[in-house]
């Protein structure tokens, strides 16, 4: 684990990577086709199944598009259960 200079001042000190155990490169033609998929309705659990990838990959792709520009569709929307 990495530490700053003042981490003596900070409770519990030192950093944490949070995205370090999970893979933030991307193709760009798998980002392409996350992209297609995503704005054609499919759902962050569907391009899991699709991609063999955990939620939070997929979600970084998601979000790295978002942030492009490339994603018209509203993000992060959930589709609605049974129990709304």
């Amino acid at each position: 684990m990495k530490r700053w200079k003042n981490d003596k001042k900070l409770p519990g000190g030192g950093l944490v990577y949070v995205t370090s155990k999970y893979d933030d490169a991307f193709s760009t033609g798998l980002l392409h086709e996350i992209n297609i998929l995503y704005e054609n309705g499919w759902e962050i659990e569907d391009l899991m199944e699709r991609f063999k990838r955990p939620y939070m990959e997929i979600l970084y792709a998601l979000a790295y598009l978002a942030d492009e520009g490339k994603i018209t569709r509203a993000f992060a929307y959930r589709r609605k259960t049974n129990d709304e």
